[in-house]
C-alpha cells in the first residue's frame, strides 16, 4: 500500500526546474521521490544520474545517495535515511563548546574536500553565476553548489550527501563554495547561538567585505538562473528572520538576572511575550493555509492544462484514424452494426444467437446446461432475468423454520426483476450477522417477478391480486412480517457490507429511537442523502446530495426530520401503534416523511445512521417526472397533504430563507445548545489519560443534552477512536476540506455554537484569538495541568536550567490563555492554588478530571490468588518514564530481596528504547507495553497491587483515578496522591525509595489488608467520580 507523507512543490523556479519531492511510504518502507512539474523538467531528473556519478568519482570522504529512476526516467527516487544532517552534528559540537573555526573548518573539508585546480572563468560559469573572481582562487574540476551541511546525513553506515540537483562540472570558485556553505548555516544557527554580526564571522573563515559583496552577487545570479525573475521574492523569503522558540527562550535567559529586583516586569513582559508567539503561530498558520490553497490551485490550473492537451491530441488521433481506417474494418464494423440492428442486446433473439454461437464454442460447457435442472433453470433466469442469473444461479436464502427473525426486510416490487434481483443478490451476500426473512411485496408484476419462486428458496413471497400502489402494498406486506424489526427496502438498490446490523445495533441501544435509515449513494459514488430536511414551509432538502459520501459532515449519527423510504427500519410494535403508512397518501410519495412525524408524535426519534449505505438507483421505480401521468406525479399532491396535516409541527421546523444554513436543521438541534470541544487529536481512550478525560467529559455533555462537535487540531482519522465519537453522535471535523477552511467554518457556523471548550495550551492558542473575533461563543479553557508548574519541578528535581526557562515560557502561554477565557478548569486545587498565588482575579475551577457513568458491582475480592505489582502510564509523559526507571533501579530490587519471586508488570503506550531495555523476566521486569481496554482490565483483576511512584508532574494523575476505579490497592507518592480529594482514605503514600520498597512488601503480604483496602474503593468512585459529582461543579459555567 503506497502512502503520501508529504509533498513539497519548487514552482517559484523556471519550468524546466520545476520539481514534486515526496516522502513516500510503500509496505512499511519510506522513499523520497523527485518528480518534474511539467516536461520541461524531465530533463534536469534524468541529469541526477550523471551528477551522481560525477560526484562519486570525485570525492571519497562520503557517499552519494543512488536514484532509483520509475515512470520512464521521469521520476527519481531516493532511500529516506534515518539520522542527522551534518548542520545538526557540528551545531552540537559547537554548543557543547568546541570552537566554531575549527568545526566548520572540519566540516567544509569533510563536505568539499580540496580544490584541485585553479579558477578560471568560463562561458558557462558568467552564464549562470555572472562575474567571478579575478584571478587567485580555486575551484574543483566538479562542484556541488548544493553542498551544503544541511544536505549531508549523518547515518549508522557514514555520512551520505542526499541533495545534489546543482551539480556543474566548469570550475566555481572554492571561497564562493565555502561562502554559500557558511552563510546558510550562519542562517539557520544564529539565533540558537547568539549570532549577530555577519561579517565578523565570515572573517573567522577568511572572507572579506569585498568578497562577501562579490560573492552575494554570484549568488544572486545562480538564483535568477534556477528562479527567473521570482528570485528576488525566494532570496527575501528566505532571509525573513523567524523567531522561534529557542530566540525566546535565549532572551528570558537575560531576564532571570533581573528576576529579583523586577519581578512584576518581568511577568507582564512574559505574558506579552507569550501573546506575541500566539499571534506569529496564528499568522504562521494562516500563511500555510494560504500557500497551500495557492499551490492546489496552481496544481489545479496544471491538471486542466494537461487534460484539455490531451483531449486535443485524442481528437486528433479520433479523426485521423476515422480517415485512414482500412476498407476490411469498414466493412467489419458495418457488418457488426447490422448484427446489432437484428438483434438488439437484451432481446430474445440475441440471446438465442449467443446460446447458439456458444454451443458451438463451447460444446461440453453448455450441453451440461442443457440436460441438467439446474442447468435449465439458469438458462430460463438468464432469459427472464439477464446475464447476472446465468452466472449467479439461484438464490438460497437461509431457512428460519420456526425461530422468528430479528428483522422483517419487506421489499416492495412492480415488475424490473432484474432490480429486485440485484437487491435479493446484495442482501444473501452482505448480511451474515442479523438473522432476517425476506418478504417479497409482488403488486401484480407482469414480468417474471410473479415466477421469483423458481428462482429463489426461503422468501416470503406476498402477491396482490390486485393493484394496490406502494404504499398500501407496504402495508399488507408488513402485516405478515414475524420480526421484531420492519426493514423497507426499495428493490431498485444494492446493500453493503454491515448495512442491516448497524441499523439493528443503533436501534437497540437507545430506547428513544424509533425509526433509522441509512445513507444513500448513487451507483456513480455521488451521495443522494444522508438525512432529510423539511423546513417550515414543508419544502424538503435531501441533505448532502451528489456531494462526496466521504466528507465527515456525512458521518456522524443524527436525529433527522425525516428518512428516504428506500431504506427504514423501525419496530414492529412501534408501526403497528402508529397503524403504517398513512393511506391518505396513496398511492406513494411522502409516506416516508409522514411516518417520520407519527414516529416523533409517538415520543421516539428518527435517526440517520451513516455506517449503513446502500445503493440507489432513484427514480427506477417510479420514474422522475414530476408533471407526467405516472406515480412521480403525487409527490406534488402528496406534498399539499402532508402540510396540511403537520400544519402545526412544521411551525416548529427551521426557516427557509432560500439560502438557508442547515447547521442546525440538518440534525434537528433546533433549542439545543451546542458545544465546540477542540484539542489536539481524537481522544485515544484507552492510550493517555489525558485522552480518557476529553473522552469522559465528551460523554458527559451528550448525556446532559448538549449538540457535541469535535476538532482535532491534526484533522486525523484515527480508528478506531473517530468512528467511535461518530457513532456516538458527535460530528469530528476531520479531513482535508475542513484542514483549509476550518476558519470559514467557525466564521459561517460561529453565531450557532454556544460554547467552545479548549483543551491544552498549545492548541489552543493556535484559535483562542480567531474564535473570540469570529464568534460569539463562551470560552471555556482546560488546561489539563499547569505546564509552568511541571517544568519547574522537573527544574528543582534535576537543576536542568532549560527546564526553568520552559517553565517561564509556559507560565506566559497558560496565563494569556486564562486572561481570554470565561472561565478555567484543572484537575486539582493545586493548579488552582498556584494561578490565585500569582492572580487571585483568574476565575477559575478544579474540576473532577476522570468521570465514570458505569461502575464495577463484582470486583473478585480473591488476593490469594493473585500475583505481581502493576504501573500503568502512557511514555510520552516524561514523568511516567522517570518513575519506572525510578522504581526498577532503586526499589524494586529491595522488594525482590523480601520477595524473589514478585514481578512488577509495566503497562503503557510509547515505550521509550530506555524503558524496553529494562524488560527482564529473571529479574521479575515484564514490560507489556499498550495493551487492549479488555487485557487491561483483566492485569487490574489479577495483579496484586497497583504502584505509582512518581516523582513530579501536576495535576491529577489518571493512573491513579483510574487504578482505585478497578478496585486496586495502591501504593503512591505524595506527587502521584496530589490533587485527588480525600485519596489518603483509600491509599498508601510513600516517597523516600526504602520506605517506597518496606511499605510495598508489607501490603503484599498482608491479604485482609489489601482486601479492606480494594472494598473502600467504589463508594470513593461513586461519591467524588461520578457524572453528577463533575456537573455539579461546572454546571453554572453552561447556563
Amino acid at each position: 500500500m503506497r502512502q503520501t507523507l508529504f509533498v513539497k512543490y519548487n514552482r517559484t523556479r523556471k519550468p524546466e526546474y520545476q520539481i514534486r519531492t515526496s516522502i513516500v511510504e510503500e509496505d512499511g518502507v519510506r522513499y523520497v521521490e523527485k518528480t518534474p512539474l511539467c516536461q520541461d523538467g524531465e530533463a534536469h531528473i534524468r541529469s541526477l544520474k550523471n551528477k551522481r556519478e560525477q560526484l562519486t568519482k570525485q570525492h571519497f570522504d562520503f557517499q552519494v545517495l543512488k536514484p532509483q529512476f520509475l515512470d520512464g526516467d521521469t521520476c527519481a527516487r531516493f532511500v529516506f535515511l534515518q539520522g542527522e544532517t551534518l548542520a545538526e552534528t557540528l551545531a552540537k559540537r559547537i554548543q557543547a563548546g568546541e570552537p566554531v573555526k575549527e568545526v566548520l573548518e572540519e566540516g567544509l573539508l569533510l563536505a568539499m574536500g580540496e580544490p584541485d585546480r585553479e579558477f578560471e572563468q568560463t562561458p558557462e560559469f558568467c552564464r549562470i553565476f555572472g562575474d567571478g573572481p579575478d584571478a587567485g582562487d580555486k575551484s574543483f574540476s566538479v562542484s556541488n553548489v548544493d553542498g551544503l551541511f544541511e544536505n549531508f546525513m549523518v547515518t549508522e553506515n557514514g555520512i551520505w550527501v542526499m541533495d545534489y540537483e546543482w551539480v556543474f562540472d566548469f570550475p566555481i570558485p572554492f571561497g564562493y563554495l565555502k561562502y554559500r556553505t557558511l552563510f546558510y548555516f550562519f542562517e539557520r544557527f544564529k539565533s540558537s547561538f547568539g549570532w549577530q554580526d555577519l561579517d565578523a564571522f565570515f572573517a573567522l573563515f577568511g572572507i572579506d567585505e569585498a568578497q562577501c559583496g562579490q560573492y552575494a552577487a554570484m549568488e544572486e545570479h545562480f538564483q535568477v538562473f534556477v528562479h527567473g525573475d521570482s528570485s528576488q521574492g525566494y532570496l527575501i523569503r528566505y532571509q525573513q528572520p523567524v523567531e522561534t522558540v529557542d530566540t525566546l527562550l535565549s532572551k528570558e535567559v537575560v531576564l532571570d538576572d533581573l528576576e529579583m529586583k523586577h519581578k512584576g516586569l518581568q511577568d507582564k513582559y512574559a505574558l506579552l511575550e507569550g501573546t506575541l508567539a500566539e499571534k506569529e503561530i496564528e499568522i504562521t498558520k494562516r500563511n500555510e493555509v494560504q500557500r497551500l490553497s495557492n499551490n492546489h490551485i496552481a496544481n489545479l490550473e496544471g491538471m486542466i492544462k494537461e487534460l484539455r492537451h490531451e483531449i486535443d491530441e485524442m481528437a486528433k488521433l479520433l479523426a485521423y484514424l476515422d480517415k485512414h481506417e482500412a476498407v476490411t474494418n469498414r466493412i467489419w464494423r458495418s457488418f457488426l452494426d447490422s448484427i446489432r440492428r437484428r438483434f438488439p442486446k437484451g432481446s430474445k433473439r440475441r440471446k438465442i444467437l449467443e446460446y447458439s454461437i456458444n454451443t458451438i464454442k463451447h460444446p461440453i460447457r453448455y450441453s451440461k446446461l442443457y440436460f441438467t435442472e439446474m442447468g435449465r433453470n439458469r438458462i430460463a433466469g438468464d432469459f427472464a432475468i439477464g446475464n447476472d442469473y446465468l452466472e449467479k444461479g439461484k438464490l438460497i436464502f437461509p431457512a428460519l423454520g420456526e425461530t422468528e427473525p430479528m428483522v422483517s426486510i419487506i421489499i416492495p416490487v412492480y415488475n424490473q426483476i432484474h432490480y429486485t434481483y440485484a437487491c435479493l443478490e446484495s442482501i444473501l451476500e452482505h448480511t451474515k450477522d442479523v438473522s432476517y426473512e425476506v418478504i417479497i411485496a409482488d403488486d401484480v408484476s407482469t414480468d417474471a417477478t410473479k415466477d421469483l419462486a423458481l428462482y429463489s428458496e426461503n422468501l416470503v413471497i406476498s402477491r396482490n391480486h390486485v393493484n394496490q400502489g406502494f404504499l398500501r402494498n407496504c402495508n399488507q406486506a408488513a402485516a405478515k412480517a414475524k420480526g421484531r424489526y420492519l426493514m423497507f427496502l426499495n428493490n431498485d438498490t444494492k446493500v453493503t457490507k454491515g448495512w442491516l446490523s448497524s441499523l439493528v445495533d443503533l436501534i437497540s441501544s437507545d430506547p428513544t429511537i424509533g425509526m433509522v435509515g441509512s445513507k444513500l449513494v448513487y451507483p456513480d459514488g455521488r451521495l443522494q442523502e444522508a438525512g432529510g430536511i423539511i423546513w417550515s414551509d414543508g419544502s424538503g432538502w435531501n441533505y448532502g446530495r451528489l456531494d462526496d459520501p466521504d466528507k465527515a459532515e456525512y458521518n456522524y449519527v443524527k436525529d433527522v426530520d425525516y428518512i428516504s423510504g428506500a431504506a427504514i427500519l423501525l419496530s414492529n410494535q412501534l408501526w403497528k401503534q402508529i397503524g403504517g403508512f398513512d393511506e391518505r397518501f396513496a398511492p406513494a410519495y411522502c409516506e416516508d416523511s409522514d411516518l417520520a412525524f407519527a414516529v416523533r408524535k409517538a415520543g421516539y426519534r428518527v435517526v440517520y445512521q451513516p455506517l449503513s449505505t446502500v445503493i440507489h438507483f432513484e427514480g427506477i421505480s417510479n420514474g422522475t417526472d414530476v408533471e407526467g401521468t405516472g406515480l412521480k406525479r403525487y409527490q406534488v399532491e402528496n406534498s399539499v397533504k402532508l402540510k396540511e396535516k403537520w400544519k402545526d409541527e412544521l411551525k416548529k421546523q427551521c426557516v427557509n430563507t432560500g439560502s438557508p444554513n442547515p447547521f442546525r436543521a440538518r440534525e434537528r438541534s433546533m433549542g439545543k445548545p451546542v458545544i465546540l470541544v477542540i484539542d489536539h487529536y481524537v481522544p485515544t481512550y484507552d492510550k493517555d489519560a489525558g485522552s480518557k478525560t476529553t473522552f469522559q467529559y465528551l460523554k458527559m455533555f451528550l448525556k446532559k443534552g448538549y449538540v457535541v462537535k469535535f476538532l482535532g487540531d491534526n484533522f486525523g482519522r484515527e480508528e478506531p477512536y473517530t468512528t467511535t465519537l461518530l457513532q456516538m453522535g458527535i460530528e469530528v471535523l476531520y479531513g482535508p476540506d475542513y484542514q483549509t477552511k476550518i476558519w470559514d467554518w467557525l466564521r459561517e457556523n460561529g453565531e450557532e455554537i454556544n460554547y467552545i471548550y479548549l483543551n491544552r495550551p498549545h492548541i489552543a492558542s493556535k484559535y483562542i484569538d480567531y474564535i473570540k473575533n469570529n464568534t460569539k461563543s463562551r470560552l471555556i479553557y482546560y488546561g489539563h495541568d499547569l505546564h509552568f508548574l511541571r517544568k519547574r519541578r522537573e527544574y528543582e528535581l534535576t537543576g536542568d536550567l532549560k527546564e526553568k526557562r520552559d517553565s517561564d515560557y509556559w507560565k506566559s502561554i497558560e496565563f494569556s490563555m486564562m486572561y481570554k477565557v470565561a472561565v478555567s478548569y484543572y484537575p486539582s486545587n493545586v493548579e488552582v492554588e498556584a494561578i490565585h498565588k500569582i492572580d487571585q482575579e483568574i476565575p477559575l475551577k478544579a474540576i473532577t478530571a476522570y468521570v465514570y457513568e458505569e461502575f464495577l458491582d463484582n470486583i473478585q475480592e480473591d488476593f490469594a490468588q493473585r500475583e505481581g505489582l502493576l504501573f500503568v502510564g502512557g511514555f510520552a509523559h516524561p514523568p511516567n518514564a522517570d518513575a519506572v526507571l525510578w522504581f526498577a533501579r532503586e526499589i524494586f530490587p529491595r522488594i525482590r530481596q523480601r520477595l524473589p519471586q514478585v514481578n512488577f508488570y509495566v503497562v503503557g503506550s510509547k515505550v521509550t528504547e530506555e524503558i524496553q531495555a529494562l524488560h527482564s523476566e529473571e529479574n521479575g521486569i515484564i514490560i507489556k507495553g499498550f495493551v487492549s481496554e479488555e487485557e487491561l482490565t483483566k492485569l487490574y483483576a489479577s495483579c496484586r497491587m497497583v504502584v505509582v511512584p512518581l516523582r513530579y508532574g501536576a495535576g491529577v494523575k489518571g493512573k491513579v483515578v483510574e487504578a482505585i476505579y478497578h478496585g486496586a490497592p495502591i501504593l503512591t507518592t505524595t506527587v502521584g496522591a496530589e490533587g485527588i480529594p480525600y485519596v489518603e482514605t483509600v491509599l498508601e503514600i510513600a516517597n523516600a525509595p526504602e520506605l517506597f520498597a518496606e511499605k510495598t512488601a508489607e501490603l503484599y503480604g498482608d491479604e485482609e489488608r489489601l482486601l479492606a483496602m480494594c472494598r473502600k474503593t467504589q463508594t470513593y468512585i461513586r461519591e467524588y467520580f461520578s457524572i453528577d459529582a463533575a456537573w455539579k461543579v461546572i454546571e453554572e459555567d453552561f447556563q
